[in-house]
């Protein structure tokens, strides 16, 4: 039988693999675009919109939600697969009836397999911003985070996204606005735990909280030369 420590080192590199597809830079190709060659040299949907257009930017957005979401299900139906198999549930039943306990799996805090789907996104995010397919240029993983948080849970996620956009706006700056969600995003998961309110009201809520930290940490360590033009009055604005 396999273990946790097995299923997460397998669907830690599951997500590391579809992470590393490098969506923003083949889209960009197959518009005669070389994306690390114009712009901030960032393949992430940001940079696309502003060099092809918003258009294109928002295409990049989804497929970049896609390559994250598709390992986290991955995660999901093999975890589900087998906790249900334990109970004499068939394969065909266990993949079918996946999709309909995932919530009473992720909140009755009866297993611990919400922290297998949370480091298979950490997977995904680790191979966006470090792909292999690319020498390990990437992007800055935000767009992979949303996807992590919204396969957790969606309100949470479009209220980080809005956040995200006011920031953005009302400052001009995409980089720290991104900054400033993530670390809105962890002290929200933080405070969530603590006082054991939905969706972090299950038993092991507090085991997710370091892959949250780890998701904002990459997040803020991508911007580091957004943090320096920051800082010097460089960064460029929202067109």
């Amino acid at each position: 039988m396999y273990s946790l420590e097995f299923n997460t080192v397998l669907m830690l590199l599951i997500g590391y693999l579809f992470g590393s597809i490098p969506v923003g830079y083949l889209y960009c190709k197959a518009h005669g675009v070389n994306i690390f060659e114009i712009g901030s040299g960032n393949p992430g949907s940001t940079n696309v919109g502003r060099i092809l257009g918003k258009k294109h930017g928002r295409i990049v957005f989804a497929l970049d939600i896609i390559k994250t979401l598709i390992p986290i299900l991955i995660a999901h139906i093999v975890l589900i697969r087998l906790n249900i198999a334990r109970n004499g549930v068939g394969f065909t039943s266990a993949i079918i009836n996946s999709f309909t306990v995932n919530f009473e799996v992720l909140h009755t805090g009866t297993l611990r397999d919400p922290i297998v789907i949370f480091i298979t996104g950490l997977g995904a995010i680790l191979g966006h911003n470090f792909p292999f397919t690319t020498r390990f240029r990437g992007g800055k993983g935000i767009t992979c985070t949303v996807a992590v948080v919204a396969y957790f849970n969606v309100i949470f996620a479009i209220l980080l996204y809005l956040i995200h956009k006011v920031i953005g706006k009302v400052t001009g700056y995409v980089s720290l606005a991104s900054i400033l969600a993530l670390i809105i995003m962890f002290l929200a998961s933080l405070i969530f735990t603590i006082f054991k309110i939905y969706p972090f009201n299950f038993t092991h809520a507090y085991m997710v909280l370091p892959e949250i930290f780890i998701m904002m940490l990459l997040g803020i360590f991508r911007h580091k030369e957004n943090i320096e033009r920051l800082e010097k009055g460089t960064e460029n604005k929202l067109k």
